[in-house]
């Protein structure tokens, strides 16, 4: 079934999110370095998301960089994240002439563009604007999130820690070509030889659908995903019955189950 969505009215603080902040020289040429995306975009853009992965390829971060001037560049990364990745960039930055910090700042989701330092989200435009508010001007106000996170769904849009997971997920698989978060036109990156193999010699078998289901279930613990009762995949988002799974692409025109429901593929 096809399911048109339009952008809903929202304005909430994401408190999932923290920001970084990097100064020096070398600050766009060590980041370009490491990540998935062409950083040198953020100039011109205004923000970029992007990735960094392990040597075998796997997912490891997933964040936003942006500016608002050329003395410093900004991340903003899911929280449970935000120590583990500066620990990562202290520790392959070596002789380059950076500096990384802990940033105050709140993250605010809003679907109209507000009057300092917003980005439209690159991932989709359904998603409307990433508001950095770093004088806490704006209230604590919180409205459509319900709204919001169906169309995330909807939109295949994964998130940290539910459908990227660290060391496990390979980002092709989960969509991160068609939200921008990666060029096969930029120089080398940590995992690069893996994804350009991915993208270019090989079909892939898993792949993120949006998903329905008849009925919120009360039990959620056993979330693979079944064809005649074999496992072809993995329930992980859920959010008025629509979620986001992973399956086998031999097995999307089947008859699937979850929590013993039909699961219908949505385009």
């Amino acid at each position: 079934m096809m399911i048109k969505t339009g952008i809903a009215d929202f304005f909430f603080v994401d408190k999932n999110r923290a920001t970084l902040a990097i100064k020096g020289e070398d600050k766009i040429d060590f980041l370009q370095a490491l990540t998935t995306n062409d950083i040198e975009k953020v100039s011109k853009e205004g923000i970029v998301y992007t990735a960094i992965l392990s040597p075998q390829g796997k997912y490891l971060f997933d964040f936003f960089v942006f500016s608002l001037g050329n003395e410093e560049i900004f991340i903003d990364i899911h929280q449970s994240r935000a120590e583990a990745l500066k620990k990562f960039l202290e520790f392959y930055k070596l002789n380059s002439d950076v500096t990384i910090f802990d940033n105050e700042c709140r993250v605010v989701l809003c679907s109209v563009q507000l009057e300092t330092c917003s980005f439209a989200d690159p991932r989709a435009n359904i998603l409307g604007w990433r508001c950095y508010d770093f004088n806490k001007e704006f209230s604590n106000e919180r409205r459509g999130f319900e709204e919001f996170e169906t169309n995330r769904i909807k939109s295949l849009i994964p998130e940290t820690g539910k459908e990227l997971i660290p060391e496990k997920s390979y980002i092709l698989e989960l969509n991160f070509e068609k939200i921008k978060g990666v060029d096969f036109k930029k120089g080398c990156y940590i995992g690069q030889e893996v994804t350009a193999r991915m993208k270019h010699k090989a079909k892939l078998k898993n792949r993120l659908y949006c998903g329905h289901i008849p009925t919120d279930p009360k039990n959620k613990d056993d979330k693979k995903i079944y064809f005649n009762g074999k496992v072809v995949g993995e329930i992980y988002s859920i959010f008025n019955n629509y979620c986001l799974i992973k399956i086998k692409e031999d097995f999307k025109e089947q008859k699937l189950t979850v929590f013993g429901q039909p699961l219908t593929l949505v385009n």
